[in-house]
């Protein structure tokens, strides 16, 4: 049963890693075919997001809130709950900790100013997942339904509090006033310009690992997820443990557009969703809702964005090819049945090999 446990494990991540070299070849098979210069554009494609310590850079900030939303996305996922208010919780969350910074100015330090941002958020957050939640408990409404129908409703009221109680009329977009300097994060890694948002986003992924494989909690949400049936059997509170996984997915979806917020902007300016819920659910479905996978999920998806825009400035490509990759990745990844064959042959070959061997030993 050991030998194919781990023949499973191993399975699993050979098959995230094929799914995400295919992917990778088909972008790089779209470029050569839509390029005039496919030589160069590859070549861009591939080694651009490299060429400069800021592109690094980049690649790290942006990898910053597809952690945190992947990391929200993981305990939907886990339970089989596709509750996506994630999105619009993205959003809202960073609106309301701008205007409660603005609020506040600079009497109080960062040391102060950062976590009571950070739990701002997170209250705002788990609010919001509260709504389709408990729609789906009482009501049997369809989550999925819900969260997208609220995500344009919430979007609206940030945009609503953006131009009516935060906006500066001094400038020549819409944009709030500028934030205070205590909740703006140092930037680090010199010429990287990495902002420290990074270490915010580790220690998440460190402390939802360990919620999740240290902790009774993360073994009811894995049981009710995998098999609600076997959960209800042996007397786990399916509906509750699935209610309670959705509110700290949506506090973690808050976290991260807080963060994002006092990472990469002096200026609340968001005047549309900007797709990182959706993103969380990419890098989530890459992790295969492990939150110990979900950085290198995060890096690899920023790494094909960065590189999808080095080459959208520097040649012919439109940036919207990556859509096309996306697609494929989660085509690849999500599909159970792709290289499940292979797979089944290895754990056949493990148990026969086992027989033989119990058979050998009398």
């Amino acid at each position: 049963m050991k030998k194919t446990q781990q023949i499973e494990a191993i399975m699993e991540v050979v098959r995230i890693v094929a799914g995400l070299a295919i992917a990778y070849l088909v972008a790089l098979l779209i470029l050569v075919a839509i390029s005039k210069d496919p030589v160069f554009i590859v070549r861009q494609f591939i080694l651009g997001p490299f060429s400069s310590p800021r592109r690094i850079g980049s690649i790290i900030n942006l990898a910053v809130p597809f952690m945190l939303c992947g990391l929200s996305m993981c305990f939907m996922y886990a339970v089989n709950k596709f509750n996506l208010i994630g999105e619009s919780i993205f959003m809202l969350a960073g609106c309301i900790i701008t205007w409660v910074g603005l609020a506040i100015g600079n009497s109080l330090p960062m040391a102060v100013m950062v976590p009571l941002l950070l739990v701002i958020g997170a209250i705002v957050g788990a609010v919001l997942a509260f709504i389709p939640a408990i729609m789906d408990r009482k009501l049997n409404a369809n989550v999925v339904v819900v969260s997208l129908m609220l995500n344009a409703v919430i979007a609206q009221l940030a945009l609503y509090l953006l131009r009516y109680f935060m906006r500066d009329p001094g400038i020549s977009f819409i944009g709030s006033y500028e934030t205070p300097a205590s909740m703006q994060l140092p930037m680090i890694f010199g010429k990287m310009r990495v902002g420290s948002g990074v270490i915010i986003a580790l220690i998440f992924v460190v402390i939802v690992s360990i919620l999740f494989y240290k902790t009774s909690f993360g073994w009811k949400m894995r049981i009710v997820g995998s098999n609600p049936k076997f959960a209800t059997a042996v007397g786990l509170s399916t509906l509750g443990i699935s209610f309670a996984a959705q509110l700290a997915g949506g506090a973690l979806a808050g976290v991260a557009g807080a963060t994002e917020i006092m990472n990469s902007y002096k200026r609340f300016q968001w005047t549309a969703s900007t797709g990182h819920g959706f993103d969380g659910l990419l890098v989530a479905v890459l992790a295969k809702r492990n939150p110990i996978l979900v950085p290198i999920g995060a890096l690899f998806l920023a790494y094909v964005r960065i590189g999808a825009d080095v080459v959208n400035t520097s040649g012919d490509i439109p940036n919207e090819f990556i859509s096309v990759i996306q697609g494929i990745i989660i085509l690849l990844v999500a599909a159970e049945s792709f290289l499940s064959g292979f797979k089944n042959r290895l754990i056949y070959k493990s148990v026969q090999a086992e027989k033989e061997s119990a058979k050998g030993s009398k």
